[in-house]
């Protein structure tokens, strides 16, 4: 009998484990794309905000425009086949043009019961690097990561502040 309320239990806390344990997100992306290509000071160089401009006033960050990305694509690596779905999107002379726009999925989704402005963050002077160090990196954000960051800056941890 004891035995089977230990099998009864372990198998509950698997699942209870499971079920809420953090697991990285490994999105399909419509298009290769490093982060670390177009960001580091030793490659490309670009500013973060150059291509998710909401990261500087809006609440969501955004995903850059095929038309966007095209601005550099259109003369670097004009003719790669991996972007075909940029071009297809966006560059009206491109023999398969749909007009469709890019579908990028989220690297790193928030829950919607969490109310984060990425504004407001750049405003008190948050770089993206210090809670996207690895942005090519499919880490999901952690509550305890949040609340480190808020309690070592002195900003308030009230609940009502960062959930609906």
């Amino acid at each position: 009998m004891w035995g089977l309320l230990l099998i009864f239990f372990a198998a509950i806390g698997f699942a209870y484990w499971h079920a809420y344990s953090t697991r990285p997100h490994t999105p399909v992306q419509p298009l290769p794309f490093s982060h670390a290509t177009h960001t580091e000071a030793d490659k490309v160089g670009m500013d973060c905000r150059a291509c998710h401009t909401g990261a500087q006033h809006a609440a969501a960050a955004g995903f850059p425009s095929a038309g966007s990305c095209l601005d550099c694509h259109h003369h670097i690596l004009a003719t790669d086949a991996r972007l075909a779905p940029l071009h297809a999107a966006a560059n009206t002379d491109y023999p398969a043009y749909t007009g469709e726009p890019v579908k990028w999925v989220r690297q790193a989704p928030l829950p919607a019961t969490i109310n984060f402005h990425h504004g407001q963050h750049s405003a008190a002077g948050i770089s993206c690097e210090q809670c996207h160090p690895n942005p090519d990196s499919s880490t999901p954000h952690t509550m305890r990561n949040c609340l480190d960051c808020h309690r070592r800056e002195a900003v308030p941890t009230n609940c009502d502040r960062c959930h609906k």
